[in-house]
C-alpha cells in the first residue's frame, strides 16, 4: 500500500505501540513504600505474661527495656499508610493526639533498603507537633516510639517501613 492508507495505518500502528509501551511504563513504576503503625497498650497487671496474639513474634517485648516491665500487651489497632518522600502522613491515635511520620529519604546500603524518617506526636492543647525523633530504619523490621501514658499503663507504637 502506498499513500494517504499505508500513511494512516502507520500511524494506528504507532499510536497502539505508545499505547501499549505507555501501559507497561505505567505498571512498571515502583509503588511507593507503607509505614505500618501498631499501637500497643502495655500494662503490669497481676497474674503471669499475657500478649495479644495478633502481635507477631516480638521478642522485644520479653526481652528488653522498657517492655519487660510490663507482662500485659493488647494490640489496640494497625493501619497502613503509604508514605512518600517529603509529605508528611498523620494517624489519630486511640489517646487522642496525632502521630506524623515523613520520610526524608530512601536509599540502599550493603544490600539493604534504608529509610530515613522523622517521627513526631503532637502534644495536647498545644496544635503542633513535638518533633520526637529522626530514625534511619532498614525496610521491614519494627522500631519503636513510647511512653505516653493511656488508661493504667503505657503506649507503645511498632512502626515498620514496608518498600
Amino acid at each position: 500500500m502506498t499513500g494517504q492508507g499505508a500513511h494512516w495505518k502507520t500511524t494506528r500502528l504507532a499510536v497502539a505501540l505508545v499505547g501499549v509501551l505507555g501501559g507497561q511504563a505505567r505498571a512498571a513504576a515502583p509503588k511507593p513504600p507503607t509505614i505500618e503503625i501498631s499501637v500497643i497498650h502495655a500494662l503490669h497487671a497481676d497474674g503471669g505474661l499475657s500478649i495479644d496474639p495478633r502481635l507477631r513474634d516480638l521478642p522485644q517485648l520479653t526481652r528488653e527495656q522498657p517492655f519487660v516491665r510490663y507482662n500485659v500487651y493488647k494490640l489496640l489497632g494497625r493501619k497502613e499508610l503509604v508514605v512518600e518522600a517529603g509529605r508528611p502522613v498523620t494517624e489519630r491515635l486511640v489517646n487522642g493526639r496525632a502521630l506524623q511520620v515523613t520520610l526524608l529519604d530512601a536509599n540502599e546500603q550493603d544490600g539493604r533498603n534504608r529509610f530515613h524518617m522523622r517521627v513526631a506526636i503532637d502534644e495536647p492543647g498545644k496544635g503542633s507537633l513535638l518533633k520526637l525523633l529522626e530514625v534511619t530504619a532498614s525496610g521491614n523490621e519494627p522500631f519503636f516510639v513510647g511512653g505516653q501514658s493511656y488508661q493504667g499503663g503505657t503506649l507503645f507504637l511498632e512502626l515498620i517501613i514496608r518498600p
